[in-house]
Order: structure tokens, then C-alpha cells, then sequence
């Protein structure tokens, strides 16, 4: 976790994000404790004290991050002056960098959290959806994207898609779990393009 410009963050805050970052990508969220975080981040439990309530809190600093930092890249690429098709290259390239960083254990955990953590993920979610099923909208009305999908049968469809992640031999199946996701990532992008017309086939 990198700063920027316009946020300064106080460097044992810093410490412990990007420690806490890396831990919870390798080993996922749940296994890893405070002390470890502390630990690894050489700062001690008053420090992280200062900074975050509990692990939750930590744990939804990060998120919002994440979630704040893919916004702005993805506005980025929908704001090119780019074929759609590009547009989608370009944002399953970025999805893939994200992916690379996390483990199996840390996308079980995020699909299995606890019920305290459900509705601040849920939220997280419908955002996401929201600004893409708006992308997608753009799209089918410059005729870039189907024009007969229905956005709430899409929605569904990755909702159906999340699932898969609880089917372990499914995962195991693919070399790495990066090939895994993106197995799925290919299939709803590519899935939204036109169909060829007659001849183009």
C-alpha cells in the first residue's frame, strides 16, 4: 500500500497497513492475529491501538482503499479514447494485477466472513456492481455491448459465478488461483460483446 501525494500517512500507520496488507494477501484475513501483525510490522499493540479499534477496522481501512484506488483506475480506462474492446482488455489486465497479489485462503475468507463484516463487504459490493452495470449501460448504447442483455441478468450471473469460489476441486483444477479468477473474468467481459453478424464469423 502505497501513499500518495495528497494523503500523508504517519509512518507506523504505514508500517502496519502494508504489513497487514501482505500477511492477510499470503494467509487471508481470519488466521492472521494482531500480535502478528504487530510483530512483523515491528511496532507495538499501543501503536496499532492508536490507529485502528480492532483487525476489523483495519481490515475495512484496507478495503476501502483497494476499492477507492480500482474506482479510480477503472474511471481511468473508461474515460480513454479507445475502442471498447480495448476498454476491456485493459480492465481484465488491471484485475489480474489485483488478483496476483491474493492467496485462495484470502478470497475464502472474504466470501465467508463473519456476520459483522457482511454488510460492510455487501455495501463494498453494490458499488462495484453499480459503477460497471453503469459501464456496461454506456456500452450497450454506443453499441458496444448487446443491447438485449438484461444488466439484472448479469448481475445475477456473477452472483451465481461467486459461488464457485466454495468449490474447492473446481480451484484446484487450475495451475494457480489467479487462473482461476480469471477464468471467470473472461467469461463475463467477453461474454457482453456483440455477436459477429452474418459473414464476420
Amino acid at each position: 500500500m502505497s501513499q500518495t501525494k495528497e494523503i500523508k500517512i504517519p509512518k507506523k500507520k504505514e508500517q502496519i497497513l502494508n504489513t497487514a496488507e501482505d500477511l492477510f494477501q499470503r494467509f487471508g484475513i481470519k488466521r492472521i492475529t494482531i500480535e502478528e501483525i504487530c510483530q512483523t510490522a515491528n511496532v507495538s499493540k499501543m501503536t496499532f491501538y492508536k490507529y485502528f479499534k480492532n483487525k476489523n477496522e483495519l481490515v475495512k481501512y484496507l478495503w476501502n482503499y483497494w476499492y477507492d484506488d480500482g474506482y479510480a483506475k477503472f474511471d481511468e480506462i473508461k474515460a480513454m479514447d479507445i475502442p471498447f474492446t480495448e476498454k476491456i482488455r485493459l480492465m481484465l489486465k488491471l484485475k489480474e494485477e489485483s488478483v496476483s497479489k491474493i492467496s485462495y485462503d484470502f478470497a475464502k475468507d472474504y466470501f465467508n466472513s463473519a456476520p459483522e463484516m457482511q454488510e460492510f463487504y455487501e455495501a463494498l459490493y453494490q458499488e462495484g456492481i453499480k459503477r460497471f452495470i453503469d459501464f456496461i449501460k454506456e456500452g450497450q448504447e454506443k453499441g458496444e455491448v448487446r443491447p438485449e442483455m438484461r444488466p439484472d441478468f448479469f448481475i445475477a450471473v456473477i452472483g451465481k459465478l461467486k459461488e464457485l469460489i466454495d468449490d474447492e476441486q473446481l480451484v484446484n483444477s487450475y495451475p494457480a488461483y489467479i487462473d482461476f479468477i480469471m477464468e471467470i473474468n473472461n467469461f463475463i467481459y467477453y461474454g457482453i460483446l456483440p455477436r459477429p453478424q452474418s459473414g464476420d464469423e
